[in-house]
């Protein structure tokens, strides 16, 4: 009985020593596992606030601000920009947290958070606008007959690309809108309005454009090929792609200089640049182009404009080959034209293969209210103007009847979405493009 007593006495004490100390070892684990989750939940908080501050910074500056470092909440935050990565004309935000807590092992608990920025790209739009109203001016400078009327995009209206202006838009029955719209101010609807915002729809947000003097200065600076009309009779400038040559005239229809050369010998960097005086364009290009024409002042005030003349589309057609090495940026200080032809019919097509960019115009018809029905234009890129031009004239209906003009089909080309023609214009601010967070 002594003995058995005895034993069961260690046995008990043994038993009891093994819980307590299991106990203490859980309750341990539990203070650790407590202690690295309220430490990494707080030093994620710090790396993610810093990422805000940081965020701010870039989207309400002009230009990646510099570097700084904060210390709140028990830990430090450096926050970085890393400019052109991982693209050109984009930063990196990097945000870098320490908490004043160790780990187990003596380590202090760090997080980093990351966003990815861009400028905004003017060439990604399929549609923008200072505002949404006729801006029509001849090559004389007199105003259109429709000029400053509203713009109206009405059903069987679609824009397939992202679509901006920094006012609002006129809107009335069922224009489609395939991605994200974004205005300055909401949309003013007309009495049967039911748009349709595919990839939905944000307004209160501007989105500045360059001024027109830097504009300039930047292009000149990187032009391969400057050309002024001032310098070289008055003339304009013709150029006809031949895919990889190209024949430059001047006066346009002959008469002068008239030469055929590879793109590459004209401007080695693609960039090509007419000053006080009109570029007219036409034919199939090769390679990363961009073509601009500005005006001057006096008798060259109302030169810098663009005449398209024909087709004007990729050696590789980058509509079935999302990799096609060809692309054109189309800059006009002024008005980019259609040209009028009156051969054209209502089954006639005018392809464009290009980003159109115009600083103080807009796209247009020439006389678009009293030229034939010209069948359609198919843009395959975009257009930026300071005012929307019209390509055309028809009857409100129902049904729909066009009088006059072009009916248009715009879509965008999405390799514009992370690159565009060589120095084609973009904001100085950013916009996100992803958050990245450990």
């Amino acid at each position: 009985m002594g003995k058995s007593s005895i034993i069961y006495v260690m046995g008990l004490t043994l038993i009891i020593g093994l819980a307590l100390n299991t106990i203490g070892h859980n309750s341990l684990k539990s203070v650790d596992a407590y202690t690295a989750y309220y430490a990494t939940t707080q030093v994620h908080n710090i790396a993610v606030s810093g990422a805000n501050i940081g965020t701010n910074y870039l989207l309400n500056g002009g230009g990646a601000p510099p570097n700084f470092g904060v210390t709140f909440f028990g830990g430090t935050d450096s926050v970085s920009y890393l400019t052109d990565v991982p693209e050109p004309l984009w930063v990196t935000m990097r945000s870098v947290s320490v908490t004043n807590m160790a780990d187990k092992d003596g380590n202090a608990f760090r997080d980093t958070v990351e966003g990815v920025f861009k400028h905004v790209q003017f060439a990604k739009f399929s549609w923008f606008t200072e505002s949404e109203v006729n801006g029509y001016i001849d090559k004389n400078g007199n105003h259109g007959p429709y000029y400053g009327a509203a713009d109206w995009k009405i059903t069987g209206d679609s824009v397939w690309g992202p679509a901006h202006t920094n006012n609002h838009f006129n809107l009335d029955g069922t224009p489609y809108f395939h991605d994200k719209i974004t205005a300055s101010l909401a949309a003013t609807l007309g009495p049967t309005a039911h748009p349709v915002y595919n990839g939905g729809f944000q307004w209160g947000i501007q989105k500045k454009r360059p001024n027109t003097s830097s504009l300039e200065a930047k292009l000149t600076a990187a032009a391969g090929w400057f050309y002024d009309g001032n310098t070289n009779g008055g003339n304009d400038v013709g150029m006809t792609f031949l895919n990889e040559n190209v024949r430059v005239q001047a006066p346009p229809l002959g008469g002068g200089m008239d030469t055929t050369m590879p793109i590459t010998t004209l401007a080695p960097n693609g960039v090509m640049v007419v000053k006080n005086a009109d570029l007219r364009l036409k034919g199939v290009y090769s390679g990363s182009l961009t073509v601009a024409a500005f005006s001057g002042t006096g008798a060259t005030a109302n030169k810098g404009n663009i005449w398209i003349d024909g087709d004007i589309v990729a050696n590789v057609n980058p509509v079935n080959n999302p990799d096609s090495p060809d692309m054109l940026g189309i800059i006009a200080g002024r008005m980019a034209y259609i040209t009028e032809n009156n051969s054209r019919s209502s089954s006639s097509q005018l392809n464009i293969q290009a980003a159109v960019y115009c600083q103080n115009g807009e796209l247009t018809a020439e006389n678009f209210w009293t030229i034939p029905v010209s069948g359609r234009v198919n843009l395959f890129g975009g257009v930026t103007q300071i005012s929307a031009g019209s390509l055309g004239l028809f009857s409100p209906g129902p049904p729909l009847h066009f009088l006059h003009g072009f009916a248009y089909n715009i879509h965008n080309d999405p390799r514009f979405e992370t690159r565009q023609p060589p120095n084609f214009p973009y904001s100085d601010s950013y916009e996100l493009v992803s958050w990245w967070e450990n």
